[in-house]
């Protein structure tokens, strides 16, 4: 029997590990000891903010596998894993989501506050109910689509290796049918799953924007803020595809992931940055031509004083970066290019919610970055890698079984072993 590739595969040495390790948990600490004996308003600050990102990240890949799906995208099949692997931190962001529900007169500013005009929306109970219930709803409905999306290929790999299967992969194909019909019935149910995904997905990350960033000022309100919230979290994971992708190596997608993928990916990212733009300025210029004051000191507070420099160093990462360098095919075909242009798309979206979220519960003119936004910051991205790590060390790092995954490049004209055998 030839190899087959795709398998689960150890993409961090035990040494890197351990350092994402060590970061996890000096970020669990630092806001533990800054939310008990430190400012606690910065404490509670930094782990919203890096909720709100590295959530949406997480997400955000199961919602771009979900588009694979619909659109039939062939030359996305060999990332199609590499963007379910955000999903490994789901859990840790349920968990944060607790902690912030069960915080919420510590940094909700309506918390405490009687009389203000979103009375009837903002109260504690309430607030918990819908986010609790939204979360769960949309981690229910992603769980079912990675099951369809994973079962086939743990099965395949299972078959081709004639070993009885044991612990998580066991669970996992219980009850086996086969790989033939198993891939089939796995395909229509995750082209039936996937337009649930994109809808649940919409919604649930409206509400997040309009609960968590809106609802901080009184006076500021945006019919757009959700639309730009989750379009800005699907080019988060756009970004870290396009780093995943430049790391071929490292994932063992090498064989699949070529010039190709690199281009598209590059061309992805770069229509997203225009839309996000596009988003943004569309909510600043209803602001504008209506010449509304109360609004207008959101917008006014961020883009004077301290607040200036992040907030358009976070316009010039998120949007001129890609969009000045991107316009070269030979950047966007470019490995370390777009990785290096990803990266900063990252950085940027990370400090556009940093620039939503932060001047709301910071007042007077100082800046609230420093070590405790960092520390949490790191332990939040060491919390993320070691998520993604452990999802594709346990499950195949392609879809193996997918009728649609083929070679970067094809030599002789055959198909690789792997998925000519799951045929």
């Amino acid at each position: 029997m030839p190899p087959v590739d795709g398998r689960p595969r150890t993409v961090l040495t035990a040494r890197e590990r351990r350092l994402a390790g060590a970061l996890a948990l000096a970020g669990a600490a630092a806001f533990a000891y800054g939310a008990a004996f430190g400012d606690a308003v910065r404490a509670w600050q930094a782990l919203l903010v890096n909720f709100l990102f590295f959530t949406g990240l997480a997400q955000a890949g199961v919602v771009l596998s979900a588009l694979v799906q619909l659109t039939s995208a062939r030359w996305a099949r060999p990332l199609k894993r590499a963007a379910e692997a955000t999903a490994g931190f789901l859990p840790v962001s349920i968990v944060l989501l607790a902690v912030l529900l069960a915080g919420l007169p510590a940094w909700a500013p309506w918390a405490g506050a009687a009389g203000h005009a979103r009375q009837g929306w903002l109260t504690v109970p309430w607030f918990a109910a819908r986010e609790a219930a939204g979360f769960l709803l949309l981690l229910s409905i992603s769980a079912a689509y990675l099951y369809q999306s994973v079962r086939p290929d743990v099965g395949l790999l299972q078959e081709l290796d004639g070993r009885p299967p044991a612990g998580f992969a066991a669970r996992l194909i219980a009850r086996w049918h086969g790989a033939a019909l198993e891939r089939d019935l796995c395909q229509r149910s995750q082209s039936r799953l996937a337009p649930v995904v994109l809808i649940a997905y919409g919604w649930v990350f409206s509400l997040v924007a309009f609960d968590f960033v809106m609802a901080l000022d009184h006076h500021w309100y945006s019919a757009l803020a959700g639309g730009h919230f989750f379009t800005s979290s699907l080019l988060a994971g756009i970004a870290l595809l396009a780093v995943a992708a430049a790391c071929r190596e490292r994932l063992g997608l090498a064989a699949h992931v070529g010039r190709r993928q690199l281009r598209d990916l590059g061309t992805l990212l770069f229509g997203f940055a225009i839309l996000w733009a596009y988003l943004l300025w569309s909510q600043y210029l209803v602001i504008w031509y209506g010449d509304l004051p109360e609004e207008a000191a959101f917008v006014g507070r961020r883009l004077q004083g301290a607040w200036a420099p992040l907030a358009w160093l976070a316009v010039g990462l998120t949007f001129l970066l890609p969009f000045v360098v991107l316009l070269s095919r030979r950047v966007k075909a470019s490995a370390r290019g777009l990785a290096a242009v990803a990266g900063g798309v990252l950085a940027g979206l990370w400090l556009e919610r940093f620039v939503l979220v932060a001047p709301s519960l910071t007042p007077g003119d100082g800046l609230p970055l420093g070590l405790p936004e960092l520390l949490v910051t790191a332990g939040a991205l060491g919390a993320f890698v070691l998520c993604y790590a452990r999802f594709l060390a346990t499950v195949p790092v392609l879809p193996i079984s997918d009728p649609k995954l083929a070679p970067a490049a094809p030599a002789g004209g055959g198909a690789p072993a792997a998925v000519s055998a799951s045929r």
